[in-house]
């Protein structure tokens, strides 16, 4: 019977700045994870500071195991 584990990653205060540097860093989570089995399920935002557009990116993960 497969089980199903959940985990979550929060990439803090993505903003307009080093937008560059923050896409390589995300794709370095997300082909991370993936290379371990975990599945993106889900994503969100949260606007953390609105002077600035800082948000957090939250990354939802699943994963299936015996």
């Amino acid at each position: 019977m497969l089980k199903t584990k959940n985990d979550f990653d929060i990439y803090y205060a993505a903003g307009n700045t080093n937008t560059s540097r923050q896409e390589t860093e995300i794709g370095y989570i997300i082909k991370k994870r993936n290379s371990l089995g975990w599945k993106l399920v889900s994503t969100s935002t949260a606007v953390v500071d609105m002077s600035n557009h800082f948000s957090n990116l939250y990354l939802f993960w699943e994963k299936q195991y015996e």
